[in-house]
């Protein structure tokens, strides 16, 4: 065997290797659980408030919406996420988060919630001039802080300067996490904040919102667990594991968690808070399951998501706030806020949020020429692929076009396709719309033209039948002149027989003289003129008097052979026909002209 065949089984072999070994690490990447319905749907919903100026209504709503997002694996700069230009994170430095801040209930929490937001987004170096005016997010963060030596509330965020006690736990534990968001590097600010934290503590292992408050309740005490392991705390230590057990004996028989101690009702907040805290401490949240069912704390969750893919806060409750489904998707992401934004965690393909027109007719510019009947159809989904199901189209929603009139009232419109069959339409230019929209409110539109062309049919032209022209005919009427009047000559005196009659046959003209044998002069004429003239002239003159003779005769002997064609019996004698014939001779006696 050569070398060069030894070269070819060896670059075979490692091509082959290769796409084993590759096979081999891809197949738990495509095994991986893919972004389920309840992460997915989420993200349709904050697509759907995503205003034109990239943010989400407002600083602390856009702020959560990119917690939310980058969270379930999008990237906030990308096409999916700009709009005219703008994404959200484009629209916080556009904003003044003094602004905000000072409309918020809870002003370190929206800084600390900022902060994260910075960091999540992939800007963390924009938080010392974040916003316009450019505020530094970490100083501002401070403000609120309890820094003063020997106080017995160093470390300790407050809200309120007048009512220093009210929400200072809350505010603590969100400045906490802020913190960590950075690294929690200044332990001059970190540590006695985490430290004051712990200290709030009740005699039932949970926390209250307020500082000094015996009355614990879920989400304080979720948040609280988060930050005090962010801070260092140890997993086992008695603080976490006394906060853990206060989680446990709080779960509701549907898994989730109430606001406060055996609620009667499960609240979305402090369910998702729940499950970040489950996670921070190292737990399993699909384990925590409720007795010997299986209600956990996601499944609980995912229950409170509603058609549009938003969350509520509590059963029955139609409200769908951004800053619920955004924490909720940090949840069900199993996310703790003790780790995250700072470590993000892998990015997924962006989720394709509209509805997808897969098909649809007539094409664009299509023409019509053989009738006047259009039908209009299209075929749609909301997402097909695994990890990229949206909330689905929603038939009431979707709407019909033609000529700019809504024609949709005539439609027949599915979850996934629709038709319409126009009739009688016009020759000419034509445009269709088609407006297909998911239930959360997401549209995608699509607007072709098409032409009708159908001939005009040229109308059968029927001849009209014209009888040929016959001239009417006309009975002569009898001359009474006996002879024409001589026309004049031009010497001499006209002969008597000279005539200028119009009627055929006339003769006119001198009479020719016969030649004498002997050579004497001519024979005068007899009467004054030529014999056959006159009889030319009297047979000419007799012909209309025969003419009307004939006519009478004719019609007397048909009037006289009536009876006999209807079959009666005519006078004389004899048979019909004898009679018949008798007549006729009879009448042609009365014509025979003499000597004949």
């Amino acid at each position: 065997m050569g070398r060069r065949t030894w070269l070819t089984l060896a670059l075979v072999t490692i091509v082959v290797a290769g796409t084993a070994v590759g096979l081999a690490v891809a197949s738990p990447k495509r095994a991986s659980n893919p972004r389920p319905k309840t992460i997915t749907r989420g993200l349709d919903f904050l697509h759907s408030r995503q205003q034109t100026n990239g943010g989400f209504g407002t600083m602390a709503n856009t702020a959560w919406g990119i917690l939310g997002a980058v969270a379930s694996g999008e990237r906030l700069g990308s096409k999916l996420w700009t709009i005219g230009g703008k994404n959200p994170y484009a629209y916080l430095q556009a904003g003044s988060h003094t602004a905000a801040a000072g409309s918020d209930p809870s002003a370190p929490v929206y800084y600390a919630r900022a902060i994260m937001a910075y960091v999540a987004a992939g800007h963390l170096e924009m938080i010392f001039q974040a916003g316009t005016p450019p505020v530094d997010l970490l100083e501002k963060l401070y403000s609120y802080q309890d820094f003063v030596d020997g106080s017995p509330t160093k470390g300790r965020f407050s809200p309120l300067s007048s009512i220093p006690t009210r929400q200072a736990v809350d505010a603590t534990a969100w400045a906490i996490l802020g913190m960590q968001a950075l690294g929690g590097n200044d332990q001059a600010r970190f540590a006695p904040a985490v430290s004051w934290l712990a200290g709030q503590q009740t005699g039932d292992g949970g926390f209250p919102a307020d500082q000094g408050s015996t009355i614990s309740n879920v989400r304080d005490t979720a948040l609280s667990i988060q930050a005090l392991v962010a801070g260092g705390t140890p997993v086992n230590s008695p603080a976490i594991q006394n906060a853990r057990q206060y989680l446990k004996n709080n779960q509701r028989p549907d898994g989730g968690f109430s606001y406060a101690e055996h609620g009667s009702q499960t609240d979305g907040s402090s369910t998702a808070a729940a499950i970040q805290a489950i996670v921070a401490v190292g737990e399993d949240p699909g384990a925590w399951k409720y007795g010997s069912t299986s209600n956990t704390p996601l499944s609980a969750l995912a229950g409170l998501q509603l058609k549009t893919g938003a969350y509520h806060d509590k059963a029955g409750d139609s409200s769908a706030p951004v800053a619920l489904t955004s924490w909720a998707l940090v949840a069900l992401r199993e996310k703790s806020f003790a780790t995250y934004p700072r470590s993000p965690g892998g990015k997924y393909p962006g989720f394709v949020y509209r509805p997808q027109i897969r098909s649809a007719q007539p094409a664009d510019h299509a023409e019509f020429t053989g009738a006047h009947t259009v039908l209009i159809q299209a075929k749609y989904t909301d997402g097909s692929k695994p990890g990229r199901v949206g909330t689905g189209v929603s038939a009431k929603a979707c709407r019909v076009y033609v000529d700019n009139v809504n024609r949709t009232s005539h439609a027949k419109i599915g979850s996934s396709s629709l038709h319409l069959q126009l009739q009688n339409v016009p020759n000419g230019p034509h445009t269709y719309r088609l407006r297909i929209v998911d239930y959360a409110g997401n549209a995608k539109e699509l607007v072709r033209t098409f032409t009708m062309a159908v001939p005009t049919p040229t109308p059968t032209v029927v001849p009209t039948y014209t009888p040929p022209y016959v001239p009417p005919s006309s009975t002569p009427t009898p001359s009474t002149t006996l002879y024409p009047t001589p026309a004049a000559s031009g010497s001499g005196t006209p002969y008597p027989g000279t005539s200028t009659s119009p009627y055929p046959g006339t003769v006119s003209g001198a009479p020719i003289p016969t030649p004498s044998p002997s050579g004497s002069a001519p024979a005068k004429p007899v009467g004054g003129g030529s014999v056959g003239g006159f009889v030319g002239g009297t047979l000419l003159a007799l012909l209309p008097i025969g003419a009307a003779a004939s006519y009478l005769v004719i019609n007397r002997r048909e009037r006289a052979l009536d009876p006999a064609a209807e079959g009666q019996v005519l006078p004389g004698g004899g048979s019909p026909w004898d009679r018949v014939k008798s007549r006729v001779r009879s009448l042609k006696d009365l014509v025979k002209p003499a000597g004949r």
